[in-house]
């Protein structure tokens, strides 16, 4: 893991520096965006979470019994449900990429790509997004502000495609659903409204030019990336998949939930499982300890309290999803070669 995070960050580095000249020969000046101690913060705020996950069941003996009300063939069910999502996921973001890369790659490259980069990631954080971006780089000469351009751009359609889902099945279910006396609704319009901030900053960065200094290196990087992303949505036939394979995951996703939570004595209910997709979104976009590990569990569990199915059950159903996904990641991730490169064998390699 050692090497193969100093091989990421050596050759990150070198691109980076390879990237970092204007046109004219003068180099640019660097900039960093990472607070010094960020990391360490994030790893004491998720040990603290996991410590008070574990305080609940201590005191909650009972909702330990959770973890075991799953039957073979659900478990089996769900592995195979895991594997869709993953597919989904990986097939919808391929569509989006090669949109706005304007380039073609063989679907099951990609495929791999994804999956061992996530595998990567599950044992050092962040290593799998840095590896995928040097490796479609290098093997299919996408550049880095494409991938990350490309890569909003689908977390965007993808957060548009579960604010609508999701409105519609509160809309035709449960119209007056409230968390903590408070509207569904409510939490929907403020998602709905943060949804048009990349609009708004294509059109700030776009009629705002600053040409030198570290700000002017951070407006070029966010205008190109933006604009990439903003421009991405008008491919009408990628629009069309994205929208399919979006709206196909979201009912995957929903199954999964309920089956999870199949051995809990609450109420499931479509609505219910509706929000916590929501907020398993939110945690992938906001990221506050390594994996949000320690607080979606926490967060889940405060949800489930107040939708009557007990903090218990919520927890349980973040570390049932959790762990299939990394059982079939880790599966497919193993199988593409991700032990490999764990053990420093395999280099990238430059396009000749």
């Amino acid at each position: 893991m050692i090497v193969l995070r100093h091989h990421l960050s050596e050759t990150f580095h070198k691109d980076s520096l390879e990237n970092n000249v204007r046109e004219s020969g003068e180099k640019r000046p660097e900039v960093s965006f990472v607070p010094k101690y960020r990391k360490t913060l994030q790893w004491v705020l998720a040990v603290f979470c996991v410590l008070w996950v574990g305080w609940h069941f201590y005191h909650n003996r009972q909702d330990l019994a959770l973890f075991g009300s799953l039957s073979w063939p659900i478990l089996l069910i769900l592995l195979g449900l895991f594997t869709l999502h993953l597919w989904l996921y990986s097939l919808g973001l391929f569509y989006v990429i090669i949109s706005c890369a304007r380039t073609k790659i063989p679907f099951i490259d990609f495929f791999k790509t994804i999956i061992i980069g996530r595998f990567l990631s599950s044992i050092a954080p962040q290593a799998g997004g840095v590896w995928r971006a040097i490796h479609l780089k290098h093997k299919f000469s996408i550049s880095y502000t494409r991938y990350i351009g490309g890569f909003l751009c689908f977390l965007w359609l993808d957060a548009a495609m579960n604010i609508i889902l999701s409105a519609a099945i509160f809309a035709v279910f449960a119209p007056t659903f409230t968390i903590s006396s408070i509207s569904i609704w409510l939490f929907l319009g403020i998602l709905g409204i943060a949804w048009f901030i990349p609009i708004f900053l294509e059109k700030l960065l776009l009629n705002k030019t600053i040409r030198t200094g570290r700000l002017g290196r951070l407006h070029e990087h966010l205008s190109s990336m933006i604009s990439i992303a903003v421009q991405g949505i008008h491919d009408r036939r990628m629009l069309v998949r994205v929208i399919a394979l979006n709206t196909t995951n979201f009912a995957n996703n929903i199954l999964i939930f309920y089956l999870c939570l199949s051995g809990s004595q609450g109420s499931i209910t479509i609505p219910a499982m509706a929000v916590f997709f929501i907020l398993l979104k939110l945690s992938s976009y906001i990221i506050i300890t390594p994996g949000n590990v320690g607080v979606r569990e926490i967060a889940y569990g405060v949800l489930a309290e107040h939708m009557g199915l007990g903090t218990g059950a919520g927890i349980v159903l973040s570390v049932f999803y959790r762990l299939f996904g990394m059982i079939i990641v880790s599966l497919f991730g193993i199988y593409f070669g991700g032990l490999t490169l764990l053990s420093g064998n395999r280099k990238l390699q430059s396009p000749s």
